[in-house]
């Protein structure tokens, strides 16, 4: 009956997550590519193989099959219409496990409590489960993966490594920053504790991995891996316009990729607004580190991850290793419990008061975070939303006897336009093929006329909103259709 008592939070955080996506339904980038490759999957009748269908550049499918097989088994057109609950789902069923773990560690009812409500504090976590992405259910095992092992060390009961590998070979075919994220830790991890238990689990949980999806992982390795290497080339141009290179903030009109440049300014500054209770882990750490094992492996926990974090933002030549802050999305939980538990520790001390006051203040400030952002980047947010002069213009599209091949500007369309068009449009079916899309990917880089030639393309279509006409120095140019914003051009 206890845990019953973690079901309202965890229903507040799904509320949270999911009321801007009631308001805005159609916004979403990623979930066309999801719902793409989930046709394949119901018309191949299984993880799906080649993907050619509108993609001007085929390739197998690459992606970690767990997510697109949870969606395998609901109606597609029910997964089309609510696709934005599945995440704040997955971060539900993480909540009720979250006050379980601090239950069972502390038997405080509102400790956990408490930790619940800091972790939906937590900007970061909320803003990022905003559509279908296996996100949130990576880092729910994580979670599980961490405590099994940081259990294990305190108790060497095989059932915890048990634990370990299930929840570590699931990562790997759930979700790619995450099973990446499990590769650093362990490393980092058996270099502080000078045994190799932690990789022994990450190579156990690998193998299992090839093994449950019959070497379908492979080809996810060889994806990531090649995503990887793309990054690693073209890093200084990761929030770059696509059409003008590398521009200040000011200039580009893209909320998100605003956001993301400043993020580069002051690390530190930035991601204390993301994820603000690790300042409280870091004091603890520099000043009253913890005596209990297992709460000094789950500060340990929280600050590599901050390294992490700092070093893959302020060093250029590490960022294509994953944008900085969702390292910090990886210890969530740890830095929610801890801040807790630190506030419960000095309660009854005399700057009891004044931190529960402080508390409340970074509260309320994190709360407003996350509303201002969700208002502008997802309620109000225009570029990576279906709108109705897109509709119309894709409307037209749809009904052309002839198909045109595609270049899609901004690139943020490419899978959308695909999915309700049928038209082919430059872009890659996988992640290992997405070098050879490099011409106007992630920004132009030779004259868009020579690439229409060398791609044998038809037609641009452009939302002159992202970029005007005049910015594409195509010269001259017949305007095929045009629905407001958004203009066919034929060069």
């Amino acid at each position: 009956m206890i845990f019953l008592l973690s079901i309202p939070l965890a229903l507040v955080a799904f509320i949270l997550e999911s009321y801007p996506r009631f308001i805005n339904r159609e916004y979403g980038v990623d979930i066309w590519t999801h719902l793409l490759y989930l046709k394949e999957y119901h018309k191949q009748k299984r993880i799906p193989g080649r993907i050619e269908n509108g993609f001007l550049v085929p390739g197998d499918y690459d992606y970690p099959p767990v997510f697109i097989w949870i969606l395998s088994k609901f109606p597609f057109k029910l997964v089309e219409k609510y696709e934005f609950l599945f995440s704040p789902f997955f971060d539900f069923i993480h909540l009720i496990i979250i006050f379980g773990i601090v239950y069972i560690l502390t038997s405080n009812i509102f400790l956990a409590l408490l930790t619940q409500l800091l972790y939906i504090l937590t900007p970061i976590i909320i803003l990022e489960n905003s559509s279908a992405t296996p996100r949130s259910l990576g880092y729910t095992l994580f979670t599980i993966l961490m405590m099994s092992v940081i259990f294990y060390y305190q108790n060497p009961n095989p059932a915890f490594l048990a634990l370990a590998v299930i929840s570590g070979s699931i990562i790997f075919l759930t979700h790619r920053f995450t099973a990446q994220g499990f590769l650093f830790f362990a490393v980092i991890f058996d270099f502080i504790k000078q045994n190799i238990v932690f990789s022994l689990v990450f190579l156990t949980s690998f193998a299992a991995a090839v093994l449950l999806s019959k070497g379908f992982y492979i080809k996810v390795l060889r994806g990531h891996i090649g995503n990887l290497k793309f990054w690693g080339r073209n890093i200084e141009y990761r929030f770059a316009h696509q059409v003008k290179g590398n521009i200040g903030h000011h200039e580009n009109r893209d909320f998100i990729f605003r956001i993301y440049n400043r993020f580069l300014q002051f690390p530190p500054f930035v991601l204390e607004i993301t994820s603000p209770w690790v300042l409280f882990v870091l004091y603890v750490f520099i000043f009253e580190f913890q005596g209990n094992p297992v709460f000094s492996l789950m500060t340990l926990w929280v600050v590599i991850s901050y390294i992490l974090a700092l070093l893959t933002i302020w060093v250029p030549n590490l960022r294509f290793l994953g944008e900085g802050q969702r390292y910090l999305e990886l210890s969530a939980f740890p830095a929610a419990f801890l801040t807790s538990n630190f506030l419960v520790s000095k309660i009854n001390s005399n700057i009891g008061l004044p931190l529960a006051v402080l508390y409340s203040i970074i509260g309320v400030l994190a709360l407003v975070t996350i509303v201002v952002i969700q208002r502008k980047a997802i309620i109000n947010e225009k570029l990576r939303t279906l709108t109705p002069e897109m509709k119309k213009m894709f409307a037209y599209l749809k009904s052309l006897k002839t198909k045109p091949r595609l270049l899609c500007i901004p690139h943020q369309i490419t899978t959308n336009t695909i999915y309700h068009t049928g038209c082919p449009v430059y872009v890659n079916a996988s992640y290992t093929t997405i070098d050879k899309i490099s011409d106007v990917y992630p920004y132009i880089r030779k004259p868009l006329r020579e690439i229409m030639k060398d791609h044998n393309l038809d037609m641009i279509l452009l939302n002159q909103d992202y970029a005007t006409i005049s910015d594409l120095k195509i010269g001259h140019y017949k305007k095929v259709h045009e629905v407001e914003n958004f203009v066919l051009l034929k060069l």
